[in-house]
């Protein structure tokens, strides 16, 4: 994400002012952020709130009007104004410059070009808006999973019909002011095709003219998941995001962005005499996204390491590494789905014993540990402070 709001950045003072050239200063007296970062980040804030088609609407309109004179095409700006929340069919690449979370957080391709035709279409409901959205996420998803740019560049080709062929040399002269996913969107991969590196990408996206900073934006997360970014720059950008929209950037990065568990994260030991009591959840792409992230302890106030495998999420206290709760993730119709969860009931691991704690445990295990949602304590907890932290730690705490 902040790849996007980097090429936004550094392309706002070129929009109106278009250069021909890579050979330019990065950070430029006049360089602010516009509407790319704003809704960037509104996206990350739709996924955060669920990453449903509402959770994208409230949180475009949140920060839209929170920030009014960020850039927005008039017709989006009608749109932040309007009572209802009709989409407007627009073919515009406000879509694609704003869809870098979803290629960030979703698990699989398939998962990311479906969340992402979501988030396009709250506005941009066009066919040619959709694909631009997908287009993009996609090769976000790629490139941090570490396809080749030949592979991103045939998967793209072939899905979605841009031409990719062409050369910025053979684009740039007569390359001009255009806001359609199908006029820029492809330009901005190219960009991102023909770099070396991070800065190189973006040089390559400003020298082509047109929109700059949107193209910018477009190929900066592109080249943020395949390259990675020099600290210098990151650095550098981030002084740039007003309060809030750092807020929330640093809430994405710190909770969202956290590394992927995997069974050798930390010491663990199995369940011994597990029973199975009955837990029924549905969740979408979005939650379940989350949910096989688990989670590794950074500090011993964590308490839990959560991890997923074949199917199942496990659950170990972080302090003895004993596995206390564990359960399947089906597919279940057009959701995922948790039927029921096993728990230890040997008494030397756990001296509780008692089905509807255990149930309250994962519930909240599940609602704030892994999908972050601000959910209550139950009664239970909430009358036993003690014993809340005991059980949860530094999780009743976070934001």
């Amino acid at each position: 994400m902040l790849g996007a709001i980097i090429g936004d950045i550094l392309g706002s003072i070129y929009e109106s002012d278009n250069i021909k050239t890579k050979d330019f200063p990065l950070f430029k007296r006049g360089c602010v952020v516009t509407d790319d970062t704003v809704m960037t980040l509104a996206t990350a804030l739709g996924l955060m709130n669920g990453g449903v088609h509402e959770s994208f609407i409230d949180a475009m309109k949140q920060l839209g009007n929170e920030f009014p004179n960020a850039g927005y095409g008039e017709s989006f700006r009608e749109w932040l104004r309007a009572k209802d929340s009709k989409p407007y069919n627009s073919w515009g690449n406000g879509s694609a410059m704003r869809v870098s979370p979803i290629g960030w957080l979703l698990h699989s391709i398939e998962a990311v070009e479906k969340v992402a035709e979501i988030s396009a279409s709250v506005t941009h409901n066009h066919p040619e808006g959709i694909k631009g959205a997908k287009a993009v996420a996609s090769s976000i998803f790629m490139a941090r999973k570490g396809e080749s740019k030949s592979e991103i560049k045939k998967y793209i080709e072939n899905e979605y019909e841009y031409n990719l062929h062409r050369t910025l040399d053979e684009i740039r002269p007569s390359y001009s002011f255009d806001v359609s996913c199908q006029g820029s969107v492809p330009e901005a991969i190219i960009a991102f095709l023909e770099s070396m590196d991070f800065e190189d990408a973006i040089r390559n996206a400003i020298s082509l003219g047109g929109d700059s900073d949107t193209i910018a934006a477009i190929t900066g997360s592109i080249a943020e998941a395949a390259y990675g970014i020099p600290d210098e720059i990151r650095n550098k950008a981030l002084e740039y995001l007003p309060p809030l929209p750092l807020r929330i950037f640093n809430h994405w990065e710190n909770s969202y962005m956290r590394p992927i568990a995997i069974k050798d994260s930390w010491k663990n030991s199995p369940i011994i005499e597990p029973k199975e009591v009955v837990f029924r959840r549905r969740f979408n792409d979005t939650e379940y996204s989350l949910l096989i992230r688990g989670l590794i302890p950074e500090v011993m106030e964590d308490k839990w390491f959560i991890y997923f495998e074949d199917g199942w999420l496990y659950f170990h206290k972080s302090w003895t590494n004993q596995g206390l709760y564990k359960a399947q993730i089906t597919r279940i119709d057009d959701q995922w789905g948790i039927e029921s969860f096993f728990v230890e009931r040997s008494p030397e691991m756990n001296i509780n014993a008692n089905d509807d704690l255990d149930w309250m445990i994962m519930d909240y295990l599940i609602g704030r540990g892994l999908l972050k949602k601000n959910i209550e304590l139950r009664e239970f907890f909430k009358e036993n402070p003690l014993a809340a932290w005991g059980e949860f730690g530094r999780m009743i705490t976070t934001e």
